[in-house]
C-alpha cells in the first residue's frame, strides 16, 4: 500500500480538525450543565472517569499497551498530563462564575499565545503582517474582558491562564505523538489525572449525591466519550499532521458555533461585547496563521 502524500496528510490533518472543532463547540455547554449541578472539579472528574474507562478498554483493544514500555516517551507524556489537566480545572472552573460562550471565544485565544510562544523564531521580529493579527486579536480580547470597566471577572480570567496554558500543553502532546499513538496519550494523561482531580474535589468542593450524579449521565457521558475521547483523538492526531497554528486557525468556527449552540441550549443570546470582541480576534487568527511575505 503505497504512503500518503505529504498533500494527503494535510487533508486528512484539516478534516479532522473541522469535525473535532464541531465536536469541541459543543464542549462549553455540556460542561456548563454538569458543572451547575455537581461543581467544577466533580463535573471534570466523572467526565474523565467515563473517558478513561472507555480508553482503558480501547488501547487493550487494539493492542497498543506495549506502547507503555517506551520509556522515552514519558517525559513527554508527564508534561501533557500536567498541562492538560491545569487547563481543564481552569475551564471547569470559569463555567462557574462566566458564561459558555464567554469561555469559547477567550480559549480562541490560544491562537494568539500559540504564535506568540512557539510560531516565531528566538530573535525574529514581528513583520507588519502578524503584527497586525497581534494587535487585532488583542483588542478583541480587550472588548471582551473588559466590556464596561478595567477589572477582569474570576471566570474570564480563568479562561484566558487556560488559553496561555494550551500551547504548551498541544506543543508536548505533539511530541509525545512521535513515540506513541493517540490513544495512549489520552489513557496516560486521564489516568495521571484522576486521583489529584479527585482529592481537589474532595477537599474544595461538596460531595454530590448519587442521585445528582445520574442527572448529569447524558452530559457527563457526551462530556467523557465525544470530547475527551473522540475529540481528543482528532485534536492529537491533527497536530501530527499540521503546525500547531495552522490546527489552531481551522478551529476558528468553534466558538461562533457555541453562541449558537449557547443559545438553543440556554436561550443566551449573544452580547454586543461578544460580537465585537470575536471579529477582531477571528480577524486577526487569519492574519497571524498567514505565511509572511519575507518566507515566499
Amino acid at each position: 500500500m503505497p504512503l500518503p502524500t505529504a498533500k494527503q496528510i494535510q487533508f486528512r490533518g484539516e478534516v479532522y480538525t473541522l469535525a473535532l472543532s464541531i465536536i469541541e463547540a459543543h464542549f462549553p455547554i455540556f460542561a456548563f450543565f454538569t458543572v451547575s449541578v455537581l461543581g467544577s472539579l466533580h463535573a471534570y472528574f466523572y467526565s474523565l472517569a467515563i473517558a478513561a474507562t472507555i480508553l482503558v478498554f480501547w488501547v487493550v483493544f487494539r493492542r497498543k499497551l506495549s506502547e507503555l514500555s517506551r520509556t522515552h516517551a514519558y517525559k513527554n507524556l508527564a508534561l501533557t498530563s500536567l498541562f492538560i489537566t491545569t487547563l481543564f480545572s481552569l475551564i471547569f472552573l470559569a463555567l462557574q462564575t462566566t458564561s459558555p460562550s464567554h469561555v469559547a471565544i477567550i480559549l480562541f485565544l490560544q491562537v494568539l499565545f500559540s504564535y506568540l510562544f512557539l510560531g516565531r523564531n528566538p530573535g525574529e521580529q514581528l513583520d507588519r503582517q502578524h503584527l497586525i493579527g497581534v494587535i487585532l486579536m488583542t483588542l478583541g480580547a480587550v472588548i471582551i474582558l473588559f466590556p464596561n470597566q478595567l477589572t477582569v471577572r474570576l471566570g474570564d480570567g480563568l479562561a484566558l491562564l487556560a488559553a496561555v496554558i494550551a500551547p504548551f500543553a498541544n506543543h508536548y502532546q505533539k511530541r509525545a505523538r512521535v513515540d506513541v499513538s493517540s490513544e495512549t496519550i489520552l489513557m496516560v494523561r486521564s489516568l495521571i489525572a484522576l486521583p489529584f482531580l479527585y482529592l481537589l474535589a474532595h477537599l474544595f468542593e461538596a460531595e454530590p449525591s448519587w442521585s445528582e450524579i445520574q442527572s448529569q449521565a447524558l452530559w457527563l457521558f457526551l462530556t467523557g466519550a465525544m470530547v475527551f475521547v473522540v475529540s481528543k483523538i482528532l485534536w492529537v492526531e491533527s497536530l501530527h499532521r499540521l503546525p500547531i497554528t495552522k490546527v489552531n486557525a481551522l478551529y476558528a468556527f468553534s466558538p461562533l458555533m457555541t453562541l449558537g449552540l449557547a443559545y438553543l441550549y440556554l436561550a443566551e443570546s449573544p452580547t454586543w461585547t461578544q460580537i465585537l470582541g470575536a471579529i477582531p480576534i477571528l480577524i486577526g487568527s487569519i492574519f497571524i496563521t498567514q505565511k509572511s511575505a519575507r518566507s515566499h
